[in-house]
């Protein structure tokens, strides 16, 4: 049962990767002019008068030569032997230049998806906790803030106040946990918003169940009322949003580590647009196709162990079977 299960969670995953891939390739492919001319262009380079046999041989070694259906399938089933190309800008193989600056990215999305975490469950606790009326809607109105502030003003705040003020955490660099702390709080605001608007609801549904009410009817302390019943019902929907997180960080990112001088995915993927460089463009698709994938396909391998009415279903499914 658990393999009828996966099954389909893999063939969708597989196909995010596929069309992420196809759709950024045609986009890409449809804007006009040529790549290689392009490249040279921004990098300062005389265009017009480049030799025919030099343009030719570049368009080999970036596998740019032939028609865009065969540019298409050499690399859509290169991504499966690990080869996304090489950079036009560099000559350096996409993965390794990926694979450079993947850890910094990784250390900042963990840390914004644990703080911001972390921020909507203490405002979730103290929405529901709160008294009187006028100072639970309050409490739920300070929240959504994070999306409202964009987070280049947000990154631009922190480092005038902690950096350049207190002198508490580097301005720039990705050396030591220091320098996560201000990109990742940046990056965690909003997070923490997406959490909370769907934990909120989630707990304030749970709250009106009638095991809830079962629970203060028993005289339990609204602490363990609270952590034990209401919390562990209401995790599920904000767990399972983790991968449509994994998506938005990884786009917030360029704002971000372009503001924070910071070396990542998002701020190659920055200099990838200026520099047209479309081999590391479309690398940097899969890579974060295939995170946001595998991310969203453990999360759903895990409703049997995160939600036990999936267990039970998946059991009695079994069991209906003999």
């Amino acid at each position: 049962m658990a393999v009828r299960f996966l099954l389909p969670k893999i063939g969708q995953a597989l196909f995010v990767v596929w069309a992420s891939y196809t759709v950024a390739f045609l986009l890409i492919h449809a804007l006009p002019g040529d790549p290689i001319l392009a490249a040279l262009a921004v990098r300062g380079g005389d265009a017009t008068s480049t030799d025919p046999e030099v343009l030719a041989e570049l368009r080999a070694r970036y596998g740019l030569d032939g028609p865009a259906w065969q540019q298409y399938l050499t690399g859509f089933f290169g991504i499966f032997r690990g080869d996304l190309g090489v950079s036009i800008a560099t000559g350096i193989p996409v993965s390794e230049t990926i694979l450079r600056v993947a850890g910094p990215t990784a250390a900042l999305a963990v840390f914004a998806l644990v703080v911001g975490f972390l921020i909507a469950l203490v405002f979730t606790v103290w929405a529901y906790i709160a008294r009187p009326g006028w100072m639970r809607n309050l409490v739920l109105q300070i929240p959504p803030l994070g999306i409202a502030i964009p987070a280049f003003l947000t990154g631009l705040v922190l480092i005038t106040v902690f950096s350049f003020g207190l002198g508490w955490f580097p301005a720039s660099g990705a050396t030591g946990f220091s320098s996560v702390v201000l990109p990742g709080i940046t990056l965690a605001l909003p997070t923490a918003a997406v959490f909370f608007q769907v934990f909120s609801a989630a707990v304030f549904d749970a709250g009106a169940s009638p095991f809830v009410f079962t629970a203060n009817a028993k005289g339990l302390s609204q602490t363990t009322v609270v952590f034990r019943h209401v919390l562990r019902n209401a995790m599920l929907p904000a767990i399972t949003i983790i991968g449509l997180q994994i998506g938005y960080l990884a786009g917030g990112t360029a704002v971000v580590e372009t503001v924070f001088s910071r070396d990542g995915i998002g701020r190659l993927m920055v200099d990838a647009v200026l520099a047209r460089d479309i081999n590391v463009l479309l690398g940097i698709v899969v890579v974060v196709a295939t995170v946001y994938a595998v991310v969203t396909l453990i999360v759903d391998a895990l409703y049997g162990v995160i939600d036990p009415r999936t267990r039970t279903r998946l059991i009695g499914s079994k069991g209906g079977r003999r």
